[in-house]
């Protein structure tokens, strides 16, 4: 009788530390990151004559942003990165896209691998602390500590990158039981599977993102029929995932965000092309089965960045080649035609929290970007396409945060707020610690 009450007791017990633990524990966050998406797109939806009726309802019912100034360079991974970790790219460690590649060795490197993060993230602190993780497509997140992961990376010619699979565990498609065809879009598939993880799994923090949006604006510019449509298309697709979540958790917090903002283009600067005039580059034959040449040496060359150039030098301590690069670059900037707005230096760079291994940046006009071009025109005809990746201080370059749920404002303007806020935000909502990140929390409750 005795070991029956006792049994009663802690049967009682368990019950009751988990209902405590079901009422303490934070509400589900979805976080949700639209690709290129310009924050006029969602504030100025009528004049664009939008039909996106669950974005429309971030305004009315939660709280947003007016703009949302991003990092150098204003490009998807170190965007997205520092949305998880609330610090800049030289601290975070993710640089652009792409690796730098000087002697073309290596093509299409990403930053595939959550080990080139050099930080805390949303995720690894949410981990810590015994929550639940999920990711879809989040950039960096190959390896990464998370519950339930389908991250974004393919296989880098001639390299070990990435280093592990973009699946964990490694059944994760067979267990949330997708079907769908190849010719499927990417982010209806991305969509399916972030509603079946949430259906299943609950997680606690579930990141997502969706890219088709900027494929459309840089093929076409932003506002562009073919990128309203795909927003169009997505607003239906997040209100699935908002579903979802709800049904999972009433409580449910959806974040909505974007990495950058977009400018439309009508001209490509090829930098190296002039680089490689003056001998600083040089350039071999064509490589058999591609498009691409062999560089056998450089002393100076051009590290594409969206809308932007860092200029890496292989001695940046040695005064004479720095010098020699100066004056190239300021000679083509003043020349128009070439399209450059502004050349930081590396101190410059390093104070805007970008590129630590460029001497320096050239930023482009409104209407120019660069190309990858090591031979051939200077200069070439991109008519009707887009690009970001221009100096975050440009409002076209400014990114999107919206934000409701449980507890979240309704109606409420934050006005223009910095990336590096978004991961606080979370953490707070989440009562996880993220010591890494050094600004304060936007208001959103």
């Amino acid at each position: 009788m005795r070991y029956l009450f006792l049994s009663t007791v802690i049967a009682s017990t368990c019950l009751l530390a988990g209902s405590l633990f079901a009422q303490t524990r934070s509400a589900p966050v979805v976080l949700i990151s639209i690709d290129g998406m310009k924050p006029e797109y969602v504030i100025e939806a009528d004049a664009h004559h939008l039909r996106i009726p669950v974005l429309r309802t971030f305004i009315t019912q939660g709280t947003y942003a007016t703009g949302v100034v991003g990092v150098v360079p204003t490009v998807t991974y170190p965007s997205h990165t520092t949305m998880v970790t609330g610090v800049w790219p030289a601290e975070h460690g993710v640089l652009d896209n792409t690796v730098f590649d000087p002697l073309q060795q290596h093509p299409n490197t990403w930053y595939w691998d959550f080990a080139d993060i050099k930080v805390p993230t949303l995720y690894t602190a949410a981990d810590a602390a015994g929550l639940k993780t999920a990711n879809v497509g989040w950039p960096v997140t190959i390896g990464a500590p998370i519950d339930y992961n389908i991250a974004e990376g393919t296989q880098s010619e001639h390299t070990d990158r990435p280093s592990g699979s973009p699946y964990h565990p490694a059944d994760i498609l067979e267990q949330i039981d997708i079907h769908l065809v190849k010719e499927t879009d990417q982010d209806v598939t991305k969509t399916a599977e972030a509603v079946a993880i949430l259906r299943k799994f609950k997680p606690d923090l579930t990141l997502v993102h969706l890219t088709d949006m900027d494929h459309q604006e840089h093929e076409h510019s932003p506002f562009s029929a073919e990128a309203n449509a795909s927003l169009e298309g997505l607003d239906r697709q997040i209100g699935q995932i908002r579903d979802a979540a709800l049904a999972a958790d009433p409580r449910a917090i959806l974040v909505v965000v974007s990495d950058h903002g977009f400018l439309s283009v009508d001209h490509r600067v090829n930098l190296n092309v002039l680089l490689a005039g003056v001998g600083l580059i040089q350039v071999g034959a064509i490589k058999a089965g591609t498009k691409k040449p062999t560089i056998t040496s450089w002393q100076a060359e051009a590290w594409p960045a969206g809308g932007s150039n860092a200029i890496v030098l292989s001695h940046p301590n040695d005064p004479v080649l720095v010098a020699r690069v100066r004056q190239v670059l300021e000679a083509a900037k003043a020349d128009p035609s070439n399209g450059i707005a502004t050349i930081l230096t590396h101190d410059e760079i390093v104070a805007r929290g970008g590129f630590p291994n460029a001497t320096f940046l050239v930023d482009y006009r409104d209407g120019f970007d660069p190309g990858n071009a090591f031979s051939g025109a200077v200069v070439q005809d991109a008519p009707s396409t887009g690009m970001h990746g221009y100096l975050p201080s440009r409002p076209a370059m400014w990114s999107a945060f919206l934000i409701q749920g449980q507890g979240i404002a309704a109606g409420r303007n934050l006005g223009v707020v910095d990336m590096r806020q978004i991961a606080p935000t979370i953490a707070q909502l989440l009562s996880i610690a993220l010591p890494a990140a050094k600004l304060s929390p936007l208001n959103v409750r």
